[in-house]
Protein backbone atom coordinates (compact mmCIF):
# COMPACT_ATOMS: atom_id res chain seq x y z
CA UNK A 1 0.00 0.00 0.00
CA UNK A 2 1.62 3.32 -0.95
CA UNK A 3 2.13 5.65 2.40
CA UNK A 4 1.45 9.39 1.86
CA UNK A 5 2.63 11.43 4.79
CA UNK A 6 0.14 14.05 4.94
CA UNK A 7 -0.15 16.56 7.79
CA UNK A 8 -3.26 16.44 9.64
CA UNK A 9 -4.05 19.94 9.14
CA UNK A 10 -2.95 19.56 4.96
CA UNK A 11 -4.69 22.44 3.08
CA UNK A 12 -2.64 21.73 -0.32
CA UNK A 13 -5.28 19.35 -1.67
CA UNK A 14 -8.40 20.16 -2.10
CA UNK A 15 -11.58 18.33 -2.75
CA UNK A 16 -14.77 19.79 -3.43
CA UNK A 17 -29.47 34.37 17.12
CA UNK A 18 -27.69 34.11 19.79
CA UNK A 19 -23.87 34.03 19.50
CA UNK A 20 -22.21 33.43 22.70
CA UNK A 21 -18.74 35.21 21.24
CA UNK A 22 -18.39 36.42 25.12
CA UNK A 23 -17.81 33.04 26.36
CA UNK A 24 -15.13 32.68 23.70
CA UNK A 25 -11.30 32.47 24.95
CA UNK A 26 -8.60 34.61 23.69
CA UNK A 27 -5.31 32.59 22.63
CA UNK A 28 -7.35 29.34 22.24
CA UNK A 29 -3.88 26.89 21.65
CA UNK A 30 -1.67 27.77 24.30
CA UNK A 31 -4.43 26.86 26.96
CA UNK A 32 -1.69 26.72 29.43
CA UNK A 33 -0.42 30.65 29.21
CA UNK A 34 -0.60 32.70 32.78
CA UNK A 35 -0.64 35.92 30.86
CA UNK A 36 -3.06 36.79 28.49
CA UNK A 37 -2.36 40.17 26.72
CA UNK A 38 -5.00 42.91 26.73
CA UNK A 39 -6.87 43.53 23.95
CA UNK A 40 -8.75 46.73 24.93
CA UNK A 41 -9.54 49.06 21.49
CA UNK A 42 -7.84 52.02 22.98
CA UNK A 43 -4.59 50.96 23.60
CA UNK A 44 -4.17 49.35 20.08
CA UNK A 45 -2.93 46.27 21.61
CA UNK A 46 -5.25 44.43 19.11
CA UNK A 47 -3.45 45.74 16.22
CA UNK A 48 -0.18 44.83 18.13
CA UNK A 49 -1.05 41.25 18.09
CA UNK A 50 -1.44 41.01 14.59
CA UNK A 51 0.75 43.14 13.12
CA UNK A 52 3.76 41.65 15.48
CA UNK A 53 6.31 43.75 13.85
CA UNK A 54 5.42 43.38 10.43
CA UNK A 55 3.19 45.27 7.49
CA UNK A 56 0.26 43.93 7.02
CA UNK A 57 -2.66 45.21 5.12
CA UNK A 58 -6.04 45.40 7.19
CA UNK A 59 -9.53 45.63 6.06
CA UNK A 60 -12.52 48.10 7.35
CA UNK A 61 -14.56 48.74 9.99
CA UNK A 62 -17.90 47.20 9.17
CA UNK A 63 -20.77 45.31 11.64
CA UNK A 64 -21.71 42.05 10.97
CA UNK A 65 -24.47 42.75 9.46
CA UNK A 66 -23.10 45.09 6.85
CA UNK A 67 -20.67 42.11 5.98
CA UNK A 68 -20.59 41.51 2.38
CA UNK A 69 -21.59 37.68 2.69
CA UNK A 70 -24.86 38.41 4.54
CA UNK A 71 -26.21 40.19 1.35
CA UNK A 72 -25.56 36.56 -0.61
CA UNK A 73 -27.33 33.25 -0.41
CA UNK A 74 -25.64 29.40 -0.54
CA UNK A 75 -22.22 31.12 1.08
CA UNK A 76 -20.43 27.35 2.17
CA UNK A 77 -19.85 27.70 6.46
CA UNK A 78 -16.36 28.14 6.58
CA UNK A 79 -16.42 25.38 9.67
CA UNK A 80 -18.60 22.56 8.09
CA UNK A 81 -18.63 23.55 4.58
CA UNK A 82 -22.33 22.95 4.22
CA UNK A 83 -24.46 25.69 2.50
CA UNK A 84 -25.99 28.39 4.31
CA UNK A 85 -29.43 30.30 4.53
CA UNK A 86 -30.18 33.94 4.81
CA UNK A 87 -32.47 34.69 7.85
CA UNK A 88 -34.28 36.77 5.92
CA UNK A 89 -34.74 34.04 2.86
CA UNK A 90 -35.57 30.98 5.50
CA UNK A 91 -39.46 31.10 4.41
CA UNK A 92 -38.35 31.28 1.04
CA UNK A 93 -36.56 27.96 1.34
CA UNK A 94 -39.06 26.12 3.59
CA UNK A 95 -41.12 26.60 0.61
CA UNK A 96 -39.43 25.24 -1.97
CA UNK A 97 -39.64 21.65 0.12
CA UNK A 98 -43.13 22.13 1.44
CA UNK A 99 -44.35 22.22 -2.29
CA UNK A 100 -43.25 18.93 -3.49
CA UNK A 101 -44.04 15.62 -3.16
CA UNK A 102 -43.26 11.89 -3.84
CA UNK A 103 -39.93 11.37 -5.96
CA UNK A 104 -39.83 15.26 -6.37
CA UNK A 105 -39.41 16.02 -2.81
CA UNK A 106 -36.69 13.13 -2.79
CA UNK A 107 -35.01 14.98 -5.67
CA UNK A 108 -35.18 18.46 -4.02
CA UNK A 109 -33.60 17.05 -0.89
CA UNK A 110 -30.82 15.14 -2.52
CA UNK A 111 -30.14 18.10 -4.54
CA UNK A 112 -29.86 20.06 -1.72
CA UNK A 113 -29.17 18.13 1.38
CA UNK A 114 -26.17 20.23 2.12
CA UNK A 115 -28.36 23.02 3.30
CA UNK A 116 -28.47 21.00 6.17
CA UNK A 117 -26.69 20.60 9.22
CA UNK A 118 -26.17 16.78 10.61
CA UNK A 119 -28.78 15.50 12.77
CA UNK A 120 -31.41 17.65 10.27
CA UNK A 121 -29.57 16.14 6.91
CA UNK A 122 -30.05 12.47 8.51
CA UNK A 123 -34.03 13.21 9.08
CA UNK A 124 -34.19 14.81 5.69
CA UNK A 125 -32.55 11.86 3.86
CA UNK A 126 -34.77 9.33 5.59
CA UNK A 127 -37.87 11.31 4.93
CA UNK A 128 -36.63 11.46 0.87
CA UNK A 129 -36.34 7.80 1.34
CA UNK A 130 -39.92 7.24 1.87
CA UNK A 131 -40.85 9.94 -0.12
CA UNK A 132 -39.45 8.32 -3.09
CA UNK A 133 -41.79 4.87 -2.62
CA UNK A 134 -44.92 7.34 -2.34
CA UNK A 135 -45.81 9.75 -4.95
CA UNK A 136 -48.19 11.19 -2.58
CA UNK A 137 -45.95 11.97 0.67
CA UNK A 138 -44.87 15.64 1.00
CA UNK A 139 -42.74 16.31 4.03
CA UNK A 140 -44.87 16.07 7.09
CA UNK A 141 -46.11 12.95 5.92
CA UNK A 142 -42.71 11.53 5.22
CA UNK A 143 -41.23 12.29 8.48
CA UNK A 144 -44.07 11.15 10.76
CA UNK A 145 -43.18 7.40 9.16
CA UNK A 146 -39.96 7.70 9.71
CA UNK A 147 -40.60 8.42 13.71
CA UNK A 148 -41.24 5.10 13.60
CA UNK A 149 -37.75 3.19 14.19
CA UNK A 150 -35.67 6.42 13.84
CA UNK A 151 -32.57 4.98 15.87
CA UNK A 152 -32.68 2.36 13.65
CA UNK A 153 -33.30 4.11 10.58
CA UNK A 154 -30.39 6.62 11.90
CA UNK A 155 -27.74 3.60 12.31
CA UNK A 156 -28.32 2.65 8.51
CA UNK A 157 -28.00 6.09 7.44
CA UNK A 158 -24.90 6.00 8.69
CA UNK A 159 -23.80 2.94 7.70
CA UNK A 160 -24.80 3.71 4.40
CA UNK A 161 -22.53 7.05 4.22
CA UNK A 162 -19.37 4.92 5.93
CA UNK A 163 -20.06 1.99 2.88
CA UNK A 164 -19.26 4.67 0.60
CA UNK A 165 -16.38 5.97 1.73
CA UNK A 166 -15.14 2.41 2.32
CA UNK A 167 -15.62 1.82 -1.35
CA UNK A 168 -12.96 4.23 -2.06
CA UNK A 169 -10.60 3.36 -0.01
CA UNK A 170 -10.53 -0.07 -0.98
CA UNK A 171 -10.54 1.01 -4.59
CA UNK A 172 -7.28 2.99 -3.68
CA UNK A 173 -5.79 0.52 -1.23
CA UNK A 174 -7.27 -2.64 -1.42
CA UNK A 175 -9.28 -4.43 0.52
CA UNK A 176 -6.56 -4.59 4.02
CA UNK A 177 -5.73 -1.55 4.87
CA UNK A 178 -5.86 0.09 8.49
CA UNK A 179 -8.75 3.20 7.66
CA UNK A 180 -11.38 0.09 6.44
CA UNK A 181 -10.39 -1.95 9.20
CA UNK A 182 -11.34 1.37 11.40
CA UNK A 183 -14.57 1.68 9.15
CA UNK A 184 -15.66 -1.94 9.99
CA UNK A 185 -15.63 -1.74 13.85
CA UNK A 186 -17.50 1.58 13.32
CA UNK A 187 -20.16 0.14 11.49
CA UNK A 188 -20.40 -2.66 14.16
CA UNK A 189 -21.35 -0.41 16.64
CA UNK A 190 -24.15 1.32 14.57
CA UNK A 191 -25.33 -2.09 14.18
CA UNK A 192 -25.77 -2.33 17.55
CA UNK A 193 -27.29 1.64 18.18
CA UNK A 194 -23.98 3.06 19.33
CA UNK A 195 -24.23 6.56 17.58
CA UNK A 196 -21.24 8.76 18.37
CA UNK A 197 -19.00 10.54 16.09
CA UNK A 198 -15.96 11.88 17.87
CA UNK A 199 -14.15 8.66 18.89
CA UNK A 200 -14.22 7.82 15.36
CA UNK A 201 -12.87 10.77 14.08
CA UNK A 202 -10.38 11.07 16.54
CA UNK A 203 -9.32 7.98 15.61
CA UNK A 204 -9.12 8.58 11.89
CA UNK A 205 -7.12 11.66 12.21
CA UNK A 206 -4.30 9.69 13.52
CA UNK A 207 -4.85 7.73 10.36
CA UNK A 208 -4.42 10.50 8.28
CA UNK A 209 -0.66 9.71 6.97
CA UNK A 210 -1.35 6.44 5.49
CA UNK A 211 -3.90 7.43 2.48
CA UNK A 212 -3.49 10.03 0.35
CA UNK A 213 -5.35 13.60 1.02
CA UNK A 214 -8.58 13.25 -1.35
CA UNK A 215 -9.08 9.64 -0.01
CA UNK A 216 -8.98 11.44 3.58
CA UNK A 217 -11.59 14.00 3.11
CA UNK A 218 -13.80 11.58 1.80
CA UNK A 219 -13.69 9.77 4.57
CA UNK A 220 -13.79 12.27 6.69
CA UNK A 221 -16.96 13.81 5.45
CA UNK A 222 -18.56 10.35 5.37
CA UNK A 223 -17.44 10.54 9.27
CA UNK A 224 -18.99 14.27 9.84
CA UNK A 225 -22.19 12.54 8.41
CA UNK A 226 -22.86 10.52 11.26
CA UNK A 227 -24.41 12.55 14.14
CA UNK A 228 -22.70 13.37 17.37
CA UNK A 229 -25.07 11.20 19.42
CA UNK A 230 -28.74 10.07 18.70
CA UNK A 231 -30.34 12.48 21.28
CA UNK A 232 -29.68 15.79 18.37
CA UNK A 233 -31.14 13.73 15.98
CA UNK A 234 -34.24 12.71 18.11
CA UNK A 235 -33.94 16.80 19.36
CA UNK A 236 -34.00 17.52 15.48
CA UNK A 237 -37.14 15.34 15.23
CA UNK A 238 -39.04 16.94 17.88
CA UNK A 239 -38.87 20.02 17.33
CA UNK A 240 -39.34 19.53 13.57
CA UNK A 241 -43.58 20.58 14.12
CA UNK A 242 -46.16 21.57 11.50
CA UNK A 243 -47.03 21.20 8.47
CA UNK A 244 -44.37 21.19 5.68
CA UNK A 245 -43.19 24.47 5.35
CA UNK A 246 -43.12 24.42 9.45
CA UNK A 247 -40.52 21.65 9.65
CA UNK A 248 -38.42 22.65 6.67
CA UNK A 249 -38.12 25.96 8.46
CA UNK A 250 -37.43 24.27 11.56
CA UNK A 251 -34.66 22.07 9.63
CA UNK A 252 -33.07 24.80 7.77
CA UNK A 253 -32.92 27.18 11.04
CA UNK A 254 -29.23 25.82 12.09
CA UNK A 255 -27.89 26.83 8.87
CA UNK A 256 -28.72 30.20 8.74
CA UNK A 257 -25.66 32.59 7.71
CA UNK A 258 -24.01 34.29 11.19
CA UNK A 259 -20.37 36.16 10.97
CA UNK A 260 -17.87 34.74 13.59
CA UNK A 261 -15.66 37.31 15.06
CA UNK A 262 -12.08 35.20 14.43
CA UNK A 263 -10.68 36.88 17.54
CA UNK A 264 -13.31 37.87 20.34
CA UNK A 265 -15.41 40.50 20.29
CA UNK A 266 -15.22 40.63 24.01
CA UNK A 267 -11.75 40.34 24.07
CA UNK A 268 -11.17 43.12 21.78
CA UNK A 269 -11.65 41.92 18.49
CA UNK A 270 -12.69 44.46 16.35
CA UNK A 271 -16.00 44.86 13.78
CA UNK A 272 -13.31 44.94 11.30
CA UNK A 273 -13.39 42.74 8.03
CA UNK A 274 -9.78 40.93 8.69
CA UNK A 275 -11.79 39.58 11.95
CA UNK A 276 -15.06 38.24 10.08
CA UNK A 277 -15.87 34.39 8.96
CA UNK A 278 -19.03 33.25 7.82
CA UNK A 279 -20.17 30.61 9.53
CA UNK A 280 -23.61 28.88 9.88
CA UNK A 281 -25.39 29.25 13.14
CA UNK A 282 -25.02 25.34 13.90
CA UNK A 283 -21.26 25.66 13.85
CA UNK A 284 -20.67 30.03 15.82
CA UNK A 285 -23.16 29.29 18.60
CA UNK A 286 -21.58 25.87 20.23
CA UNK A 287 -18.36 26.58 20.17
CA UNK A 288 -18.50 28.64 23.08
CA UNK A 289 -15.14 29.51 24.88
CA UNK A 290 -13.59 26.40 23.46
CA UNK A 291 -9.98 26.74 22.10
CA UNK A 292 -9.32 26.03 18.51
CA UNK A 293 -7.47 22.80 19.28
CA UNK A 294 -10.81 21.50 21.23
CA UNK A 295 -13.08 22.71 18.64
CA UNK A 296 -11.04 20.97 15.74
CA UNK A 297 -11.87 17.58 18.04
CA UNK A 298 -15.44 18.39 17.30
CA UNK A 299 -15.28 19.85 13.79
CA UNK A 300 -11.55 18.06 12.39
CA UNK A 301 -12.56 19.07 8.82
CA UNK A 302 -12.72 22.91 9.74
CA UNK A 303 -8.94 23.79 8.30
CA UNK A 304 -10.28 22.26 5.33
CA UNK A 305 -13.67 23.92 4.86
CA UNK A 306 -12.00 27.03 5.72
CA UNK A 307 -9.71 26.70 3.09
CA UNK A 308 -12.70 25.77 0.57
CA UNK A 309 -14.37 29.25 1.67
CA UNK A 310 -11.87 31.70 1.46
CA UNK A 311 -11.14 29.94 -2.38
CA UNK A 312 -14.68 30.40 -2.63
CA UNK A 313 -14.70 33.62 -1.69
CA UNK A 314 -11.94 35.32 -3.56
CA UNK A 315 -13.64 33.23 -6.40
CA UNK A 316 -16.83 35.72 -6.15
CA UNK A 317 -13.95 39.04 -5.84
CA UNK A 318 -12.79 37.55 -9.66
CA UNK A 319 -16.38 37.05 -11.06
CA UNK A 320 -17.54 40.33 -10.08
CA UNK A 321 -19.52 39.14 -7.23
CA UNK A 322 -17.43 40.51 -4.32
CA UNK A 323 -16.50 44.16 -5.07
CA UNK A 324 -12.97 45.24 -4.81
CA UNK A 325 -12.94 46.60 -1.17
CA UNK A 326 -12.32 43.06 -0.46
CA UNK A 327 -9.19 42.62 -2.30
CA UNK A 328 -7.37 41.73 0.81
CA UNK A 329 -9.13 39.89 2.51
CA UNK A 330 -8.20 36.55 2.29
CA UNK A 331 -4.83 37.85 3.26
CA UNK A 332 -6.09 40.03 6.08
CA UNK A 333 -8.39 36.38 7.30
CA UNK A 334 -5.17 33.99 6.81
CA UNK A 335 -2.89 36.07 9.20
CA UNK A 336 -5.69 36.40 11.64
CA UNK A 337 -6.56 32.61 11.63
CA UNK A 338 -2.74 31.94 12.02
CA UNK A 339 -2.86 33.99 14.57
CA UNK A 340 -5.56 33.23 16.66
CA UNK A 341 -5.07 29.60 16.04
CA UNK A 342 -1.30 30.06 16.87
CA UNK A 343 -0.39 28.45 13.63
CA UNK A 344 -2.58 25.04 13.63
CA UNK A 345 -4.72 26.77 10.71
CA UNK A 346 -3.00 28.09 7.82
CA UNK A 347 -4.38 29.23 4.43
CA UNK A 348 -3.71 29.14 1.34
CA UNK A 349 -4.83 32.23 -0.66
CA UNK A 350 -3.85 35.13 -3.24
CA UNK A 351 -2.70 38.39 -2.88
CA UNK A 352 -4.58 41.67 -3.53
CA UNK A 353 -2.60 41.80 -6.67
CA UNK A 354 -3.25 38.52 -8.20
CA UNK A 355 -6.85 39.05 -7.52
CA UNK A 356 -7.01 42.19 -9.23
CA UNK A 357 -4.88 41.23 -12.31
CA UNK A 358 -7.30 37.70 -12.33
CA UNK A 359 -9.80 39.64 -12.42
CA UNK A 360 -9.30 41.68 -15.00
CA UNK A 361 -8.19 38.58 -16.86
CA UNK A 362 -11.97 37.49 -16.41
CA UNK A 363 -12.68 40.83 -17.74
CA UNK A 364 -11.41 39.87 -20.88
CA UNK A 365 -13.22 36.64 -21.02
CA UNK A 366 -10.46 34.50 -19.93
CA UNK A 367 -11.31 31.87 -17.83
CA UNK A 368 -10.00 31.73 -14.02
CA UNK A 369 -10.07 29.03 -11.02
CA UNK A 370 -9.17 30.62 -8.05
CA UNK A 371 -8.53 27.05 -6.76
CA UNK A 372 -6.13 26.12 -9.87
CA UNK A 373 -4.25 29.66 -9.77
CA UNK A 374 -3.96 28.69 -5.56
CA UNK A 375 -2.01 25.56 -7.18
CA UNK A 376 0.53 27.17 -8.84
CA UNK A 377 1.42 29.25 -6.43
CA UNK A 378 1.70 26.13 -4.05
CA UNK A 379 3.93 24.25 -6.99
CA UNK A 380 5.77 27.34 -7.20
CA UNK A 381 6.65 27.77 -3.29
CA UNK A 382 7.44 24.15 -3.17
CA UNK A 383 9.92 24.05 -5.96
CA UNK A 384 11.80 27.33 -4.83
CA UNK A 385 11.89 25.75 -1.40
CA UNK A 386 13.07 22.41 -3.10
Amino acid sequence: MAIIPVSSLNTNYFVQNNNRESQKVTNPIKENQHEKPSFAPENGAFKSYFLAGQAVSFGFGVSTGAFITKEMDDVPCCCCGGRMVLANELDHKAEEFAEVTGKGLAQKIEQDKDFFRTPQRVIMMLAAEEAAKHPGYDLARAKKVIGNGLRKRTGEYCINSLNKADTIVKAAYGEENPVSKLIAAEKEKLSNGEIARMPFTEQLTKLQGQIDPVTYHAVLDAAMDIPANYKDVADAYGNAKGNAKGIARSLLRPSIQTIEHIHPKSHGGPNDTENFIAECKDCNNPRGNMSYSQWLKIHPEYPHKAQAHIEWFQQQIVDGEIDSRYDSYGVDVKKTLSRESHGIIELKVLNAEKINELREAKKAGKEVNVSQEIEKLEDCEEETAA
